[in-house]
């Protein structure tokens, strides 16, 4: 799947209709039908570009690009999620199978290639060993929105395509912070 200027338009849409709905909520109504022009050089719209050479496969993997991309992806993920409560959320496994949710997934494999580990190997980092038992306490720090998880697109299986990051476990297994088997 290649990425074209049409996800651009797509997120600013959705970004579009929120600041309507925040604007309606504070008081400073626009008209619905009134979208926010596109502007191929804001911050939003280049950040979404550069997530888009990535997934394109157009970028040369540098340190200084690893890290361009990162930040961006960041900036992208907190435009769409964001929330007034600057509460984490935990997106639906259906976000993944959407062209912004591949979008999203291709960059982050990207990012994060070296330090994406399945739910096995999470359990056995985290706890010393695989057991099924582990491996639940795993599936549910994810869950509860402990973990960030990103589809392997190797892996057809939505059940086994799931993938952790290591830095992620390492920090919640040195503050005892992943949950207790039931």
């Amino acid at each position: 799947m290649l990425f074209t200027h049409k996800t651009i338009e797509e997120i600013n849409t959705l970004v579009s209709q929120r600041w309507h709905e925040l604007g309606m909520a504070l008081g400073r109504q626009t008209p619905a039908n009134e979208a926010l022009t596109l502007d191929e050089r804001s911050p939003l719209a280049l950040d979404v570009a550069l997530l888009m050479k990535v997934a394109n496969g157009e970028l040369q993997r540098t340190d200084v690009q690893v890290r361009r991309v990162e930040l961006a992806l960041q900036r992208v993920m907190d435009v769409l999620v964001g929330n007034a409560l600057q509460q984490k959320m935990t997106l639906p496994d259906d976000f993944w199978r959407t062209e912004i949710g591949v979008l999203i997934s291709r960059a982050r494999w990207w990012v994060s290639i070296d330090d994406l580990i399945t739910i096995t190997n999470a359990a056995a980092l985290a706890f010393g060993e695989s057991s099924q038992a582990s491996r639940m306490r795993i599936a549910r720090a994810i869950d509860s929105g402990l973990l960030d998880w990103v589809p392997d697109p190797s892996v057809a299986n939505p059940q086994q395509n799931r993938r952790v990051l290591r830095s992620q476990v390492e920090r919640l297994r040195e503050q005892r912070s992943l949950p207790e088997t039931e």
